[in-house]
């Protein structure tokens, strides 16, 4: 009878875990997909506006440069959103760069958000600029094999068999060696549309064997519902 249940919840754990997602837990970054959303503009100007208050300035929200965001272990907020952005002063003639941190707990609600103004950075350097980069050629060979690798490995976890469609979007991280954060179209047998995933792989051929590891699969889910 104990074998028999093993069996059962095993399966039910497999179930579950092909329909959610895998993670090995190192990346816990992500980026934010669409910078020219609505809702990422949002939160940005909601920055503006606290430091404004604390400071008592008039920036004013330009436009958006890069945006990633954190999942936090904390009872009040579900995530830390940072976002790099141009803003502009009446007393200067061209926008400089910001960089703040967000706290927030979904869902988005215009006008009142749960939102909470963590950091505000004036001239955040060019770390963003050296180390993080979007990937321009989507059809890149090694770009797409890494898409495919990060398919397969995930197959293998779940049990699965997802085919990989194209690759949607795609980051690089430069930390010790590369992390490849890409937004996939991946389609299943049972499904009669692609569906969006979002997978990270690290790049360490130095401490990894064989170079690359899967590190996370999941099903895209935008933060702000």
């Amino acid at each position: 009878m104990a074998r028999v249940s093993h069996s059962i919840l095993l399966s039910f754990f497999l179930m579950v875990l092909a329909e959610a997602s895998y993670s090995g837990g190192e990346v816990v970054v992500w980026p934010i997909w669409n910078l020219n959303d609505s809702k990422t503009a949002f939160v940005a100007k909601f920055a503006v506006a606290q430091h404004n208050k604390k400071t008592n300035t008039t920036l004013r929200f330009v436009t958006i440069v890069d945006g990633n965001y954190e999942r936090l272990a904390n009872v009040k907020w579900s995530y830390s959103v940072q976002l790099t952005f141009f803003a502009k002063d009446n007393k200067i003639a061209r926008p400089k760069k910001y960089k703040a941190s967000v706290l927030y707990t979904p869902p988005l609600k215009y006008p009142n958000s749960a939102m909470e103004l963590n950091k505000f950075l004036k001239n955040p350097g060019v770390l963003a600029a050296n180390y993080v980069s979007w990937i321009k050629d989507l059809k890149d060979s090694k770009v797409v094999w890494i898409a495919e690798f990060a398919v397969t490995e995930y197959n293998k976890k779940a049990n699965t068999t997802l085919q990989f469609v194209r690759v949607l979007n795609g980051k690089t991280y430069l930390v010790a060696g590369l992390i490849y954060h890409l937004l996939i179209s991946i389609k299943d047998e049972s499904d009669a549309h692609p569906k969006t995933y979002e997978t990270a792989v690290l790049d360490i051929p130095w401490e990894i064997k064989g170079g690359y590891k899967l590190d996370s699969f999941k099903l895209f889910k935008s933060i702000w519902t």
